[in-house]
């Protein structure tokens, strides 16, 4: 991207590392001499940085993995990433096109294996994507099961949405029933405040105190409170004593009220 003169490459490469790999390549620089070291063709350059940082023991364990890698059901996305993966880092397998391309369709499905390879197709990108349509049709037709990925982002999105609302509702219904409760007891409240209130006011007014707030006392004949001899006539007797609510005198026919 720099267009970087091949010559300088390594040089260029050089002043980009940090850490443990500069300490690597200063010391690289002291064994061979900062003109040979910076004279060290590409491809030199490379090997080392492999030999350093890429054991043969774990190139080996990589190249096993590309040799046997197979697809896990339906997954061609996962399996086509990996295979390109362990391609890069296995550069003797896939430095020849037709040998990665063969082992890219040696880990496909038995059935997804043998139309790709009736296509007789010679480019790795149009097989991925040849692939990438056979399976979506064996998974519509039931033959492979459905994508774990797709799947469960799906499902994610479709109950998202669901228990949101569910939750929403819930929560609706709860306040609801709870507030009815409340009702009933502030009812039930209510009408006992109203029965105790009316017992008082019956008993305050039998007895006379009502409101009364004074310091006469209490006429046992009248139930009003006065000083002195009670006054007070009866309408319903003309007598007096008492008043005509607490009136018990027998009155003639003529004379009782109608």
């Amino acid at each position: 991207m720099c267009n970087c003169p091949v010559g300088d490459r390594v040089k260029y490469a050089a002043g980009t590392l940090e850490d443990g790999a500069l300490t690597w390549w200063n010391s690289q620089v002291q064994l061979l001499g900062i003109e040979a070291a910076n004279a060290t063709t590409w491809d030199d350059f490379k090997e080392l940085m492999r030999e350093e940082y890429c054991p043969r023991d774990e190139i080996q364990k990589l190249e096993n993995e590309y040799n046997d890698l197979k697809m896990v059901g339906s997954e061609i996305e996962a399996y086509v990433k990996r295979s390109y993966e362990l391609a890069d880092l296995c550069p003797n397998l896939s430095r020849h096109m037709p040998r990665r391309i063969e082992l890219f369709i040696k880990g496909l499905p038995p059935r997804v294996k043998g139309l790709v390879t009736a296509a007789n197709l010679n480019n790795l990108t149009q097989i991925v994507r040849l692939a990438h349509k056979i399976v979506d049709q064996e998974v519509e037709s039931n033959s492979l099961p459905p994508r774990i990925s797709s799947t469960t982002t799906a499902a994610t999105t479709s109950t998202a949405p669901t228990t949101d609302g569910k939750r929403k509702w819930n929560d609706m219904d709860k306040g609801s029933n709870s507030a009815q409760p409340q009702k009933k007891t502030d009812t039930s409240s209510n009408r006992s405040f109203s029965q105790s209130s009316s017992v008082n006011q019956n008993q305050s007014n039998k007895s006379g105190q009502g409101s009364y707030a004074g310091k006469l006392p209490l006429c046992n004949k009248c139930n009003y409170h006065h000083n002195g001899q009670c006054a007070r006539v009866c309408h319903r007797c003309n007598r007096s004593g008492h008043v005509a609510r607490d009136c018990r005198a027998t009155l003639p026919a003529q004379q009782q009220p109608s």
